[in-house]
C-alpha cells in the first residue's frame, strides 16, 4: 500500500512538472469520454431504461398486419377492442385510445385555449399506472354513450388552470361540452411523449363498431407468464370471431391475410430508432478509441524521454513490475483526470445532442446523466486507461533497460529504439484507419442528406406556409352536455367563412384546409382505405390500400402542388356533394398507365359504393418521409368533420403580428375557437429530415474530431522523428543534400504510414458501413466514389500535416546541429 501511495505522489508530481503534456492528454481523453457519456445517456434513457409504467414488460400494443396487401402495420378500432376484451385468454386488460389526439378547445375562462388531450377507454390509464392522486379514475359507466361528461386532468394543468384549488369542484367546457373534473393524475405521470393535459372517455359504441376499421390505438396487459408468441396466437384465434361479429358484408379478407403483429410496448415506443442510436454509439466508441491511441502515443513519447530515469531505477534494483507500475500509475492519473473532465464535457454536450435529435425522440424528457450513466463513465475511464496505457506499460515494463541507456552519447541522452518507433507507428496507422471509417460514414450521410434535399416533396417554399389545427365541435352525434352546437354543414360553412377572412389578411396569398386533421405533407399522419378503380381487376377482389384526403378548394394551390391534368375542386363540388375526385400521379399511372388517361375514369372506396369521377391529377406528395415513396392518394372534396388543418401562404410568416392577425380573423367568425399546433410547413419538412440530420451532424462532428486527432498524430510522428534524427539531418545537409530532399524524405515516410492506415480503413469501412444501410437513401454503403474521395482527402490532409512538420528539418543549420551533437 505504501508503494502504491508513493507511486501516486510521484506520478502526480511528474505530471505537474509537465503541464503541457498533462493538459493535452487530459483534454483528449475528456473529449472521448465526455462524448461517450453524453451519447450513452441518450441510449440509456431511450433503449435501456424500462418505461415508467408498472409491469411494463407485460404491456403490448395491439398491432396487426395484412401481408397480402403489403401492409405491415394496422392499428386497432372499437370493433377490435370489443372482440379482444370479450374473448381474450391472454390479456388481463385491454384499452383503446384515440390515436389522432388533436388539441381540444377549452372556453369559459378568458381567451379560448387549445389544450392537448386524449380520448381513452376506462382501462387505459390504469394499465399505464395513471391512478389519480385526487378524485377517481374512469369506470365502465363513463364509457357508456349518454353518461355524464367527465374529465381527468394532469397535475400541471391543475396548477396552471385552477391555481391549485380543489379540482373536483371544477367544470371544464371542452369543445362546447361541460365536463366535470373527476380526478388529477400524479405529477410524474406522462402519457408516452404526448403532453396531454385533459383525458376524457372514448365511449365506443358497439352497435356502430365495424371491421375493417383502424381508427384508434390499442394497448393491453398480458397475463403473467404469457409470451408475445402466446398473445399473437390468442389474437389469431379471435380474428374469426371479430370478423363474424363486426365484419362488413361482402368484405373479402382472405387474400389480405389479415393477422396479428403485436409488439411489446417498449419496442413500439422506440420504433426503429434503436438502429440509429446504436450506430451513433458505435461511432462515439471509435472516436474514443482514436483518442486513446492519441494519448497512448503521447505517453510513449513522454516515457521514451524518461528512459534514462527508468534505466537508473532498473540499475538500482527496480524490477520490471516496478517500472511498469510507474508508467501505469501516471496513466491512471491521466485516466482519472480525463474521466472527471469528461463528465463536465458530457454536461456541456448533452443539450447540443438533444437539440440535434429534435423534439420527436421518444422518452427525451427522461434523458439525464444519472447514477447509471456515471457508473458507465467510470467504467469507460478505467477501460480507456487500460487501452492507452497497455502499449507503454508492455514496452517499458517488459523491456530490459541497461545502465548504458542512462548515459549520454554525443552530448545527448539515448532515447528511443526501434521497438518504441514501431509502437508509435502502429498507433498512428490505427488512428488513421479508424478516422477513415468515421469520415466515410460522414461522407455517406452527406450524400444521403443531399439526395433527400433533391427529392421533390410535392410542395414549394414551405417556410412561407403556416399551418394550424382548428376544431369546431358539431351536433352530428348528440352527447350529454353538448348544446348549442352547429350542424355539420354549418360547421363546414363556418370554416369557409374563416378561410375567406384568413385570405383577406394583408400579405396572405392563399389559404385552404384539409379535413380530419390529416393530409398535411410529411406530418406522418393519414388515413388509408381500399380504393377501387372501376373496370380493373382489383374491382373484383381486394383493392390496394390508398391514402385518402379530403381538401377544400385552394388547398393544393396554397401548397403550390402542381396540377398535372384536369382541374381542382371548387365550392360547388363541396356543397352540391358532387361525386368527383382527384388522384395522385402515381395512382393514375398504376391504374391507367398515364396521368391523362385517368381523367373521366371512376374510383370508389367499395364495389357497392357510388363511384366518383376523376376530374384532376395532382403531382405526388410525400406524407410519411422523403425517404419513403409518395403514397398513391385519392383526394375528395372536404366533408363535414369536427377537426381540420389549415394552411396559409404568406411572405409574412414568421413576422411580428402575423399570427395575431390570423387569430383575430378566426375570432371574427367565432370567438370560442383557438388555433392549435401552429407551425410552418418548413417545420414539418425539417422534422422529417431530423433523424438523417442528427446522424449526419454527429458523424460529421466525430469524423472531424477524428481527422484532427489523426493529423495531430501525423504531425507529432514527423516532429518526433526529426528530433531523434537531428544528427543524420545535419550530416545530410553538410554533404550537400537539398532542403527539399530532406522534407520529402519525412513526408514519404509519414505518407507510407498513412497509406497503410488508409488501406486498412478502406477494408474496415467496407464491412462496417453495411451497418448504416438503414440510414442511407439513394447511395450504397459501398459507394466507391465516397470511399475513394474521402481516402484521397485524408491522404492530402496528412501530406499537408507532414509537410508542415517536415519544414522544421529543412530549416536546421547543419553547423549548429553538428556542433551540438
Amino acid at each position: 500500500m505504501e508503494d502504491f501511495v508513493r507511486d501516486l505522489r510521484y506520478g502526480g508530481r511528474a505530471l505537474l512538472r509537465a503541464p503541457g503534456f498533462a493538459v493535452v492528454a487530459t483534454l483528449t481523453l475528456a473529449l472521448g469520454i465526455g462524448a461517450t457519456t453524453a451519447m450513452f445517456s441518450v441510449v440509456n434513457a431511450i433503449l435501456l431504461r424500462p418505461l415508467p409504467y408498472p409491469d411494463q414488460d407485460r404491456l403490448v400494443e395491439l398491432v396487426h398486419e395484412a401481408p397480402g396487401l403489403g401492409i405491415p402495420r394496422l392499428l386497432a378500432s372499437p370493433a377490435i377492442y370489443f372482440a379482444y376484451r370479450d374473448h381474450s385468454r391472454a390479456f388481463e386488460s385491454v384499452g383503446l385510445w384515440d390515436w389522432d389526439s388533436s388539441p381540444v378547445t377549452v372556453t369559459g375562462s378568458g381567451e379560448p385555449e387549445a389544450v392537448p388531450s386524449v380520448e381513452v377507454t376506462h382501462e387505459v390509464l390504469p394499465i399505464l399506472g395513471g391512478d389519480p392522486i385526487a378524485g377517481r379514475g374512469f369506470t365502465e359507466a363513463d364509457d357508456l354513450p349518454g353518461s355524464v361528461p367527465t374529465a381527468i386532468i394532469s397535475y400541471g394543468y391543475w396548477q396552471r388552470h385552477f391555481g391549485g384549488v380543489d379540482p373536483l369542484t371544477q367544470t371544464l367546457v371542452v369543445d362546447g361540452i361541460a365536463r366535470q373534473v373527476i380526478g388529477v393524475l400524479p405529477q410524474a405521470f406522462r402519457f408516452f411523449d404526448y403532453p396531454a393535459d385533459i383525458f376524457y372517455p372514448r365511449q365506443p359504441v358497439r352497435a356502430t363498431a365495424a371491421f375493417p376499421s383502424f381508427d384508434g390505438r390499442g394497448i393491453a396487459r398480458v397475463k403473467p407468464g404469457v409470451t408475445l408468441r402466446d398473445a399473437n396466437a390468442d389474437v389469431a384465434r379471435m380474428i374469426p370471431l371479430l370478423m363474424e361479429e363486426f365484419g362488413q358484408p361482402g368484405a373479402r379478407w382472405g387474400d389480405a391475410q389479415f393477422g396479428p403483429n403485436l409488439r411489446w410496448l417498449k419496442d413500439s415506443v422506440v420504433g426503429n430508432l434503436g438502429d440509429t442510436l446504436w450506430l451513433l454509439m458505435g461511432t462515439i466508441g471509435l472516436l474514443l478509441a482514436i483518442a486513446c491511441a492519441n494519448v497512448s502515443n503521447l505517453v510513449l513519447v513522454r516515457t521514451q524521454a524518461r528512459r534514462p530515469e527508468l534505466a537508473i531505477r532498473s540499475a538500482l534494483g527496480a524490477g520490471s513490475t516496478a517500472i511498469a507500475r510507474v508508467v501505469f500509475t501516471e496513466s491512471a492519473l491521466l485516466g482519472l483526470a480525463g474521466g472527471v473532465a469528461g463528465v463536465a464535457v458530457a454536461y456541456l454536450c448533452l443539450p447540443l445532442l438533444l437539440s440535434l435529435g429534435g423534439r420527436d425522440l421518444p422518452q427525451i424528457m427522461t434523458v439525464a446523466i444519472d447514477r447509471t450513466v456515471l457508473l458507465v463513465t467510470l467504467g469507460t475511464s478505467v477501460l480507456a486507461t487500460l487501452v492507452f496505457a497497455l502499449i507503454p506499460v508492455l514496452h517499458f515494463g517488459l523491456s530490459r533497460l541497461q545502465l548504458a541507456d542512462a548515459l549520454p552519447r554525443g552530448g545527448r541522452w539515448i532515447a528511443g529504439g526501434q521497438h518504441g518507433n514501431r509502437a508509435r507507428h502502429l498507433l498512428l496507422v490505427a488512428q488513421v484507419a479508424l478516422a477513415l471509417v468515421l469520415l466515410i460514414g460522414s461522407g455517406l450521410m452527406i450524400r444521403t442528406f443531399v439526395t433527400l434535399r433533391h427529392v421533390d416533396a410535392g410542395f414549394r417554399d414551405p417556410d412561407q406556409v403556416l399551418t394550424f389545427q382548428l376544431a369546431i365541435p358539431t351536433a352530428a352525434a348528440p352527447e350529454a352536455g353538448r348544446t348549442g352546437l352547429p350542424t355539420p354543414e354549418q360547421a363546414l360553412r363556418m370554416r369557409q367563412s374563416i378561410l375567406e377572412r384568413l385570405a383577406a389578411v394583408p400579405g396572405v396569398e392563399s389559404a385552404g384546409f384539409s379535413g380530419f386533421n390529416d393530409g398535411l405533407p410529411l406530418d406522418g399522419d393519414g388515413r388509408s382505405s381500399y380504393v377501387y378503380a372501376e373496370g380493373t381487376a382489383a374491382a373484383d377482389g381486394v383493392a390496394s390500400p390508398r391514402e385518402l384526403q379530403f381538401v377544400s378548394p385552394h388547398f393544393f394551390e396554397t401548397l403550390r402542388t402542381r396540377l398535372i391534368a384536369g382541374r381542382t375542386f371548387d365550392w360547388t363540388d363541396v356543397y352540391q356533394s358532387r361525386r368527383v375526385a382527384l388522384v395522385s400521379e402515381n395512382l393514375a399511372r398504376a391504374e391507367w398507365g398515364s396521368a391523362g388517361a385517368a381523367l373521366g375514369k371512376r374510383i370508389g372506396p367499395g364495389r357497392t359504393d357510388p363511384w366518383s369521377e376523376v376530374v384532376g391529377v395532382m403531382e405526388d406528395v410525400h406524407h410519411h418521409g422523403l425517404n419513403l415513396p409518395a403514397p398513391e392518394t385519392a383526394i375528395f372534396p372536404v366533408v363535414p368533420s369536427d377537426t381540420a388543418s389549415f394552411v396559409i401562404r404568406s411572405d409574412r410568416v414568421g413576422t411580428t403580428g402575423f399570427l395575431d392577425d390570423l387569430r383575430n380573423a378566426v375570432w371574427s367568425v367565432n370567438a370560442s375557437l383557438s388555433p392549435a399546433g401552429v407551425q410552418t410547413l418548413g417545420d414539418l419538412y425539417h422534422r422529417s429530415m431530423a433523424r438523417t440530420s442528427m446522424t449526419l451532424q454527429l458523424l460529421a462532428i466525430t469524423g472531424t474530431m477524428a481527422l484532427v486527432l489523426g493529423l495531430i498524430g501525423v504531425y507529432g510522428i514527423v516532429s518526433y522523428a526529426i528530433s531523434q534524427r537531428r544528427r543524420e539531418i545535419g550530416i545530410r545537409l553538410a554533404l550537400g543534400a537539398r532542403h527539399g530532399e530532406v522534407r520529402r524524405m519525412f513526408v514519404r515516410q509519414a505518407l507510407a504510414l498513412v497509406g497503410a492506415g488508409v488501406a486498412i480503413g478502406l477494408g474496415a469501412a467496407a464491412g462496417l458501413t453495411r451497418l448504416m444501410k438503414s440510414q442511407l437513401f439513394g447511395v450504397s454503403p459501398l459507394d466507391p466514389w465516397t470511399h475513394l474521395s474521402v481516402a484521397l482527402v485524408l491522404l492530402a490532409a496528412a501530406a499537408l500535416a507532414s509537410y508542415l512538420s517536415a519544414r522544421r528539418a529543412s530549416a536546421l543549420d547543419p553547423v549548429d546541429v553538428l556542433r551540438g551533437e
